[in-house]
């Protein structure tokens, strides 16, 4: 080969090199703008979650702020309804008292009415003689009727496995009705 071939190819070279350069360039520059633009999205990114855990923070504060208030409203309340339960207590055992002092001035009356000559029997209506009332011994008064007499359908459904809430209604009661009555059986029973 002729050396001005030889020139002529390296020329070319030279040519093809000179003209990709500035596309380098070009890429170059272009890699660089979408790394800064990728840097600036995720410093975006970056601030609103930092934002957002700051108010996450917040935000938890402030339930646990409020949780704490319920609490303490709650002990509150709940040493208000002590209070309540030991005065109810106190008047109960009052009543009670009351009670069995009633049922002894009772019983005085009965003995001093009982020294007259006749004295009414209080379950016939009818006059008793003196040695009647003073020997016989004070009956206890019965109650009326137990409460499973009083409300037999109900103890029916209740016995056949109904539920509180389909008895209240067959029986048209309220549900805390039923609850009650069904608890004062329990305990008319256990006496």
């Amino acid at each position: 080969m002729q050396p001005w071939v030889y020139i002529v190819l390296v020329g070319a070279v030279a040519i093809v090199y000179a003209l990709r350069l500035p596309v380098r360039a070009k890429d170059e520059s272009a890699d660089r703008q979408s790394l800064k633009e990728t840097e600036a999205a995720l410093e975006l990114y970056m601030a609103d979650i930092e934002r957002d855990h700051d108010n996450m923070l917040q935000l938890v504060g402030s339930i646990k702020q409020q949780s704490t208030n319920n609490r303490a409203a709650l002990q509150e309340e709940i040493a208000g309804l002590k209070e309540q339960v030991a005065e109810l207590q106190k008047n109960s055992m009052l009543l009670d008292a009351r009670l069995t002092a009633e049922e002894k001035s009772l019983l005085q009356l009965s003995a001093a009415f009982g020294k007259g000559n006749a004295a009414v029997s209080p379950a016939t209506g009818q006059n008793m003689h003196t040695e009647s009332v003073i020997d016989a011994p004070v009956p206890k008064p019965k109650p009326v009727s137990s409460i499973k007499q009083r409300y037999p359908r109900l103890f029916e459904l209740h016995e056949e496995g109904k539920s509180i809430d389909s008895i209240a209604k067959t029986a048209g009661l309220q549900r805390g009705e039923v609850q009650l009555i069904l608890q004062l059986a329990k305990q008319e029973e256990s006496v």
